[in-house]
């Protein structure tokens, strides 16, 4: 049991790489949300909008390419949540500074603009650079740069990090 903690503690210790490392585009989250695709429904009674074939999203630096995507409207017409399935959802966002992108890629991402939150599951892996992260589950929190990787529950869906030395020497 304590072994199973401390190697949660260490596992989610190495995923703050990517947390620290990446810093979106301060101005992203307020950009407007366009959106491209072959095909598209819109049920205003129902407050869902579905688009299929080559969708892409973009909202500043961020961008998805996906299969379908399905949105979900409220009652003032905002978007609660975007829904983007495929044969690998593709995920990207260029981070502050000279830093390299920040990729992704999942069998189904979950986007919600509120809460700035991106929930990958199936086949999940987010990256930047040679540093990588991968698991069945992966959350970011775009407003705190934060990712939560795998379920604590399920020994059966690892969480696999690489992470690469720094190529600056180090000052003693």
């Amino acid at each position: 049991m304590f072994i199973s903690k401390v190697k949660r503690s260490v596992c989610f210790l190495s995923l703050m790489w990517v947390a620290t490392a990446t810093f979106a585009l301060e101005g992203d989250t307020k950009e407007p949300i366009t959106l491209e695709s072959n095909s598209g429904f819109f049920d205003d009674k129902e407050g869902v909008s579905i688009y299929t074939g080559d969708v892409i999203i973009i909202q500043g630096s961020l961008r998805m390419d996906a299969d379908k995507v399905v949105i979900y409207l409220d009652e003032k017409r905002e978007i609660q949540k975007m829904i983007a399935t495929g044969n690998l959802v593709k995920v990207k966002q260029t981070p502050e500074g000279d830093k390299e992108d920040l990729n992704g890629k999942a069998l189904q991402v979950d986007y919600s603009p509120l809460s700035k939150r991106l929930i990958m599951t199936g086949k999940a892996v987010l990256w930047q650079g040679a540093n990588k992260t991968a698991s069945e589950y992966i959350e970011y929190d775009l407003n705190s740069e934060v990712i939560k990787a795998g379920d604590g529950m399920a020994s059966d869906k690892r969480v696999h990090v690489t992470l690469q030395p720094s190529s600056e020497p180090t000052k003693d």
